[in-house]
């Protein structure tokens, strides 16, 4: 697997091994790894506080548009919110021109289309080593949480009166599972562990599309560019940073994209299915009748359906 290519050193893992369940996600991990290795490369996204977010995309992705939300999470879902920047080459152009002289990948637009990968079980750096952030997650917490969830829920045709009440709902669901939803007015679980790992396999042929080398902040690393060449060599990956353009025109679509997802709290890991069951009930119920899910269908799309868009009702 990619993770153990080009000699990488494994010493990392000395951080995860008092922890059986952890040391348990990391082999299922490396595992998946060698399962995918011919065909896919592999990126790791590391989270915590987005987690509410992420579910929801998967579960209102579950109901519009059929999407396996019981085996990941979605970490975009809002397809409109890509027209400018569809892939890498784009946000490498809008980087440059607009990002790179402000907040580079901490701004929202940026943020809004692309997050931050690493591209080993076992790296290193910069900044983020994943058995490291494991545990608690990696996040950020100048992002508007409560913002996306409520463009989210208007997205979904929620009517503004109930808004309230759903979103009560929904941090009610999430607490019930012990999952951090502080960023949201709702509980941070006591003693728990809080951190999300997906594992987000993308077509060999489609790397460049999605992805490009970066340092921290988002800037490119021309000695590791393209992407595809350094993830298709025998090469130690233990080390540098990638972006990923999570546009789920492809995300939704396991041909081209296949993620799975390992949470450091045991509790939640076990229950996440069940969790998510009832994630895509709750999101029946608001999708209600077919006129409401074709309307939120149009919105996610920005305006206009895909051809061949069916009900999955």
């Amino acid at each position: 697997g990619q993770s153990r290519r080009g000699q990488a050193p494994q010493h990392q893992l000395e951080v995860i091994s008092r922890d059986s369940h952890a040391m348990k996600c990391f082999e299922t991990l490396f595992q998946t790894e060698e399962k995918y290795a011919g065909e896919w490369a592999v990126f790791y996204h590391s989270y915590s506080l987005a987690a509410l977010i992420y579910e929801v995309h998967a579960a209102v992705a579950n109901v519009l548009f059929g999407f396996n939300s019981l085996r990941s999470p979605l970490p975009r879902l809002l397809l409109s919110e890509f027209a400018v920047t569809p892939d890498a080459d784009s946000l490498i152009r809008r980087f440059q021109a607009e990002f790179a002289h402000k907040a580079k990948d901490h701004s929202l637009e940026y943020r809004r289309v692309a997050i931050s990968v690493m591209c080993s079980l076992v790296s290193l750096g910069p900044e983020c080593s994943i058995p490291i952030v494991f545990r608690f997650g990696y996040s950020e917490k100048d992002v508007p949480f409560q913002r996306v969830l409520d463009d989210l829920l208007d997205a979904c045709q929620v009517p503004k009166q109930k808004v309230k009440k759903v979103a009560k709902d929904l941090l009610t669901l999430c607490e019930n599972y012990d999952l951090d939803v502080s960023q949201f007015g709702g509980k941070k679980p006591a003693g728990r562990n809080n951190g999300h790992l997906l594992q987000i396999f993308i077509k060999r042929d489609l790397v460049d599309e999605l992805a490009y080398a970066s340092e921290p902040y988002g800037e490119t690393d021309p000695r590791r560019t393209p992407i595809s060449s350094w993830l298709n060599g025998d090469n130690a990956t233990h080390f540098g940073q990638a972006r990923v353009v999570a546009n789920p025109r492809y995300f939704m679509n396991d041909q081209y994209v296949q993620m799975h997802v390992a949470s450091s709290d045991p509790a939640f890991h076990a229950k996440r299915v069940r969790f998510q069951e009832e994630l895509i009930a709750l999101f029946r119920q608001i999708l209600g009748g077919p006129e409401i899910r074709e309307r939120a269908a149009t919105r996610i799309y920005g305006g206009v359906l895909p051809a061949g868009w069916r009900d999955h009702r």
